[in-house]
């Protein structure tokens, strides 16, 4: 038997370096990834729902008081279902309610809506100057419990008509006054007017349409609306009601549209 020599095992050849593509260079550093590299994009924002309307309801009934009205028991007022007050603040350029704190925070922690108005005098001095008091007195306040800040619109109570004024100058107060109330509160003022009045001082405009309008109306069932409104949101009906709480006559107030509506009003 022979010895068989025993031979190494022959060694695999090396296997072939991989060969860079030279049509895919490496990107350098710093470079912008390429399209395929870019992170997904975000997916669109949901629209936002616009809210929705709040239910028509039956009228909801009111009042307005000034300082004329003495003491006032808000609780009783409350009692009697009233929902909402507005308050005189501001009179002109001069004169300042001096129970306004008191009637409209009492008006407040009652349970009642309550909103401050201010009796225009537009000949005594400007727009700017009685809506900046108006709303340096008011104390406006977005809580929920608050109506819109009101411009209270009548003839000159000494002399009549429009304060001495056109109809042009009197559309143009009315319109500074208003755009100090946006500007200050994010509200648009809540016009008080009478038919009268608006045709003879303010030419039936209806540039003002877009406002609320609280209307003075009295001893008629279904008052008319001043040509420039589609319709009245409140309406006073009476300078001579009775509330308990209040020693006074009152004036008496409805909101068309019912307590939900009033409620999303005073946001």
């Amino acid at each position: 038997m022979h010895d068989a020599a025993l031979q190494a095992p022959i060694p695999a050849p090396p296997a072939p370096q991989q060969q860079a593509d030279p049509g895919t260079p490496e990107p350098l550093a710093g470079a912008p990834a390429a399209p395929d590299q870019l992170p997904a994009a975000a997916p669109p924002a949901p629209e936002t729902q616009a809210e929705p309307e709040a239910p028509l309801g039956p009228p909801v009934e009111g009042i307005d008081v000034s300082n004329h009205n003495g003491d006032i028991d808000w609780s009783q007022v409350a009692a009697e279902g009233k929902k909402f007050t507005f308050v005189l603040a501001t009179d002109g350029t001069s004169f300042t309610n001096p129970r306004y704190g008191e009637q409209y925070h009492g008006a407040k922690e009652a349970g009642l809506i309550a909103g401050a108005y201010h009796f225009a005098r537009p000949g005594s001095s400007s727009a700017e100057e009685q809506a900046e008091r108006f709303l340096n007195t008011a104390e406006y306040q977005a809580d929920g419990k608050t109506l819109p800040p009101v411009l209270d619109l009548e003839v000159d109570p000494k002399a009549g008509g429009c304060y001495g004024l056109n109809v042009d100058q009197m559309q143009q107060w009315t319109k500074t006054f208003n755009e100090k109330v946006k500007d200050r509160t994010g509200k648009d003022a809540i016009i008080y007017a009478n038919p009268s009045f608006w045709r003879e001082c303010m030419g039936s405009t209806d540039s003002f349409g877009n406002h609320a309008l609280w209307l003075a109306s009295y001893d008629v069932d279904n008052p008319a609306v001043p040509s420039g409104f589609g319709d009245w949101d409140f309406w006073q009906y009476t300078s001579k009601g009775k509330v308990a709480g209040i020693n006074t006559n009152t004036d008496l107030n409805q909101y068309k549209e019912g307590l939900a509506r009033l409620e999303r009003l005073a946001r």
